[in-house]
């Protein structure tokens, strides 16, 4: 049996038009042809950052529609870059080394006595 005939006694027939809405909007057609990946050439970019930069896990988020950078190497806490667009992206991540370079160490505090 067709699973789609299953679905047009309850009003989901080929011949409607099918649209984006949200609640207090106007109904806006969108049309068959119209892409489904709006954001093909960030998530490239995304793509290419990651393999770039081998510190760093690259990710875009299409319903946030940003780019996040999570470090791959060691730090004091979870180390995460977020920015509009890959250029401040790349901006952000080189600020983060740098402030991670130029943190002072932890020190010692107790001073090693040896046992004889």
């Amino acid at each position: 049996m067709n699973p789609r005939r299953l679905w047009r006694p309850l009003g989901r027939g080929r011949d409607k038009r099918i649209g984006r809405h949200a609640l207090g909007r106007p109904y806006i057609a969108v049309e068959p042809g119209e892409s489904r990946e709006p954001d093909l050439a960030d998530r490239a970019a995304a793509v290419l950052l990651d393999r770039m930069e081998p510190g760093w896990t690259i990710m875009y988020g299409p319903w946030s529609r940003r780019f996040y950078a999570l470090a791959l190497y060691p730090t004091p806490e979870p180390l995460v870059v977020e920015a509009r667009t890959a250029q401040d992206l790349l901006t952000e991540m080189r600020q983060a080394e740098r402030d991670l370079a130029f943190r002072p160490q932890a020190t010692v505090t107790q001073a090693f006595t040896p046992t004889a």
